[in-house]
Parts: structure tokens; C-alpha cells; sequence
């Protein structure tokens, strides 16, 4: 029998925006008040939603890991599914952030060395359920859907690659990772923003062509020839 494949969860344009501007603004009063919680949550969210990592990769993730020199910023991830590495690169506003983060954790006194985790908490290095309570409470905080986890970041980062990248599932399949681009398939399905978009712009093509007609506008018509036009013709017949 054929496997039934569940839709994807993942994040809307407008709920990544709420969900960044709430951590983001978090970690700035975070900062300014002296404390460490609300500044970590914010730059293991941007990682996440900016490299499409899996909750256990970032948790692997070292210092050493983080390319982060001049020029393309990248990630390596040294035991990736099926142990295998991969190179994932990042924007250059993840970039700077990292870079801005881990000299915030190096004023704190913390160990940035390369081998070194990236993200820890206050028991040391997170884990992969770490990783998890940690998105979660960002998640909740703005009132996502329960069901949404770390690995609705990765979908998220997948399904947005895929249409900045111009359908190209190659580039999504290196990025995420995944061993068949069959697996990488699911990310080209219409979506529901997609049919919202759709539908929205029909609606607003149905409204544009209402107001035309009621202003008595009218598909141009061929203008008749001037009279030097006719004369012309008129002289080579």
C-alpha cells in the first residue's frame, strides 16, 4: 500500500515575523537587565529558522563549526543524519549575528574556544530536548500552534528555500541535508499560503476588471489612419 504523506507544518511569512520580532525584543531587554536566557533563546531561534539545522545538529554544533570569516558564511555539520557532514551556508545577517553572540558570551566569561558548544544552558551544553523546551516557550509565547516544534523551523526554512531559490530542489536537498531529493519533494506541493495568495490575487483581478467596466473603461481600440496615411495609400494603389 502507498504511504500517506501528512502535510507539513510550517511557518507562515506572518508568523515567522511575530515569532522573531517577540525573541528579538526579547533579548534586547534580556541584555539591557544583565540576564543570558532571552539572548541564547534568540540566536538558537535565528539559527534554526536561518540554516534549517536539526534540533540534534545544533545541539552538536561547535565554535569551531561556525565559518564565520570574510566573504560566505557557512556551518559545518560534522554528524549529520547517518553520520554524514555537510556544509550549510548561512545568510549574512545570521552571520553577523553569531558573530555578535559569541562575543557576547565571550564578555560573559564563557568558553568560546572551537571546540566549544555554540548554544548552552545553565547546566552546560543543550541537548536536543533543550533545544526543543527552548523554541517551544518562544512558540507559545506568541500563541502557535501547539503542534509547532524545532522541526517546524526546519520545514519552515525548506519550504520558504524553495520558492526564494526559483523551485530549485537541488539547493534545498544540499542544504537540508537529505540523502534522496526524493525526500526533498514535499517542499514543491502547492501550499495553503500558496492557494491564499492565489485566491487573492484572482480576487483582486475580479475587482480591478468590476472598477474598469464601471468607469466606463474599454479595451483600446485601433485608432482609424490619419488623413497623410490615407493619402499615402491612396497614391500607391
Amino acid at each position: 500500500m502507498p504511504t500517506v504523506q501528512h502535510e507539513i507544518r510550517y511557518l507562515t511569512t506572518e508568523e515567522l515575523l511575530r515569532l522573531c520580532r517577540h525573541a528579538e525584543a526579547d533579548a534586547v531587554r534580556a541584555r539591557e537587565r544583565g540576564t543570558v536566557g532571552a539572548v541564547r533563546a534568540w540566536a538558537l531561534l535565528d539559527t534554526l529558522l536561518s540554516s534549517g539545522l536539526r534540533a540534534a545538529e545544533i545541539a552538536a554544533l561547535r565554535v569551531g563549526d561556525c565559518l564565520l570569516g570574510y566573504g560566505q558564511a557557512s556551518l559545518v555539520v560534522r554528524q549529520g543524519k547517518g553520520n554524514k557532514q555537510r556544509e550549510v551556508f548561512i545568510p549574512q545577517e545570521l552571520k553577523g549575528h553569531l558573530k555578535g553572540f559569541l562575543r557576547w558570551r565571550k564578555g560573559q566569561g564563557e568558553d568560546v574556544s572551537d571546540d566549544a558548544p555554540v548554544f548552552t544552558g545553565q547546566r552546560g551544553p543543550l541537548t536536543r530536548n533543550g533545544v526543543w523546551r527552548m523554541v517551544k516557550g518562544l512558540m507559545a509565547a506568541v500563541g502557535l500552534d501547539p503542534r509547532y516544534a524545532t522541526h517546524t523551523c526546519r520545514h519552515s526554512y525548506a519550504t520558504h528555500l524553495y520558492r526564494a531559490s526559483g523551485a530549485d530542489l537541488e539547493v534545498v536537498q544540499e542544504q537540508l541535508g537529505h540523502a534522496s531529493i526524493k525526500t526533498t519533494t514535499i517542499y514543491a506541493k502547492v501550499t495553503k499560503e500558496d492557494k491564499a495568495r492565489a485566491a487573492e490575487a484572482l480576487a483582486k483581478a475580479f475587482r480591478h476588471s468590476q472598477q474598469n467596466r464601471e468607469s466606463g473603461a474599454s479595451w483600446p481600440r485601433r485608432r482609424p489612419p490619419s488623413a497623410h496615411a490615407r493619402a499615402q495609400s491612396v497614391a500607391s494603389s
